[in-house]
């Protein structure tokens, strides 16, 4: 595969890679991250926004919801919904990192019925919970104890100490009316 790219003088040059990741966040630099293991090959990771070194706007998890709109998200409206909700909007990040350095840092584990579903009820071969969650784990850099975790992948996970007045409020108000408060993830 090749990549084409021209230098500030307007010189074009042309790049030979054996992959092409398209994608810089959590999933696109784990895939070039474990292709670029091995030494016979090259990987190109391709990403359409910056780096999100030194970026104070993507770093600070506060701020998070100025960068909706901003030129570091994709501004994806979502589907118009029959009963509401149909102004919403789907922050995807544009910066290196993803939405692991934007859209509150929230990671999920795909839910093991899905997975089952799409090898059994889609013919997608290999990508039942028992198979996947495995390859997740090895992923995972998870700063939680327990062997459900992985703690040596590359996506590193931690939580985050909950500070937030107004988010403390709401679970405070919610666990008076009854609902119980739950570890999340």
């Amino acid at each position: 595969m090749q990549t084409e790219d021209r230098d500030p003088a307007g010189q074009s040059s042309v790049h030979e890679y054996d992959y092409i990741v398209v994608g810089g966040g959590s999933a696109g630099a784990a895939v070039a991250a474990r292709l670029s293991e091995d030494e016979s090959v090259t990987v190109a990771l391709v990403e359409a926004g910056p780096s999100d070194v030194g970026l104070d706007e993507v770093l600070v998890l506060e701020d998070w919801m100025n960068l909706l709109e901003s030129g570091l998200d994709w501004d994806y409206l979502i589907e118009p919904q029959a009963h509401g909700n149909s102004f919403m909007r789907h922050a995807r990040a544009r910066v290196l990192g993803g939405c692991s350095s934007h859209n509150s840092c929230i990671a999920f584990w795909p839910p093991r019925e899905d997975l089952d579903e799409w090898a059994t009820g889609y013919g997608c071969a290999g990508w039942e919970s028992e198979a996947i969650f495995p390859l997740i784990k090895r992923l995972e850099n998870n700063s939680r104890p327990g062997d459900h975790h992985g703690h040596d992948g590359p996506v590193r996970l931690r939580d985050v100490p909950a500070e937030d007045p107004c988010g403390v409020a709401i679970l405070d108000a919610c666990e008076q009316a009854g609902i119980p408060r739950a570890k999340f993830n």
